[in-house]
């Protein structure tokens, strides 16, 4: 759970940080705007969507590995190796910032500033432009397909074992599911995520680059949904999310439709009919 939680912290600081942009361009009206500023929009602008691009990339790949051993060893990863758990989150936040770092003091990527427009990284330096590729897309990627393929093999071999025993246990099955649907997943996510780290990497500007941002934003629109499908916990969250604000709509709308204003019309007057005066006898 954990990893997916991280997973979906950086959906909504990508998420942020495009509307923190968006923000920022459309208000600025200043013709000479402070230096410090820009510079600090500029390199957050450029530099922020790939931090967390990869930081949602090596979540994905820790899942898949918490996972693989899973269902290979039947041990629960979260509770047997919290000291690993933590080194590796700790290691997935900051390698990529350090490299970052690194880079951009050596002067080997540098942020092509745009007056009026958006800023992105350009490499100085071509085996830091490889490096980054290998990094960010190819390895992650490689290592993602090379565990899904083990845990296939893994079902496959014990499926196959079970069936000359006659017998296929709830926990082969529920395995066999989770393979499935982060398979469905991965590639869902992989087919919208990847143009827009290879156009990063690339330094590719114009409409690719619009392209491949759109489609990045699709995936993370997706992401509720398919995570949803992925794990039954955050199903059942996301609908009882839904049925707490249709609860609180409902109470909303009866409590407004049971107070009626009084009105009169405008036309109309009103006759006051006289007292009868009683006699008496």
């Amino acid at each position: 759970m954990q990893w997916i939680y991280a997973y979906l912290i950086a959906d909504a600081l990508l998420l942020l940080r495009f509307f923190f942009t968006y923000i920022i361009h459309t208000i600025s009206t200043d013709c000479q705007p402070n230096t410090a500023w820009f510079l600090f929009i500029c390199y957050f602008e450029a530099i922020a969507d790939n931090y967390l691009n990869i930081v949602e990339v090596y979540a994905l790949l820790a899942l898949n590995v918490c996972r693989y051993v899973q269902i290979a060893y039947n041990r629960n990863v979260y509770k047997h190796h919290t000291i690993l758990l933590t080194l590796a989150h700790i290691s997935i936040y900051l390698m990529p910032f350090i490299s970052l770092f690194i880079q951009f003091i050596c002067e080997w990527t540098q942020v092509q500033v745009v007056i009026r427009g958006s800023c992105q990284v350009i490499y100085t330096n071509l085996y830091i432009q490889i490096f980054n590729i290998i990094t960010a897309f190819a390895l992650p990627i490689f290592l993602n397909i090379l565990i899904i393929y083990a845990s296939v093999r893994h079902i496959r071999l014990t499926s196959n074992l079970q069936r000359t025993q006659h017998h296929v246990s709830a926990r082969e099955k529920y395995n066999r599911s989770l393979v499935v649907q982060f398979l469905i997943f991965y590639v869902i996510w992989a087919g919208l995520w990847s143009p827009n780290i290879i156009v990063f990497q690339v330094s590719i500007g114009g409409n690719a680059t619009s392209i491949a941002r759109t489609l990045n934003f699709i995936e993370i629109a997706l992401d509720p949904i398919i995570i949803a499908a992925l794990d039954v916990r955050f199903w059942q969250s996301w609908k009882k999310l839904w049925m707490h604000l249709r609860k609180i709509i409902r109470f909303e709308v009866s409590s407004r439709a049971q107070i009626h204003p009084i009105t009169t019309k405008a036309n109309a007057f009103s006759y006051k009919t006289p007292q009868l005066q009683t006699t008496k006898f």
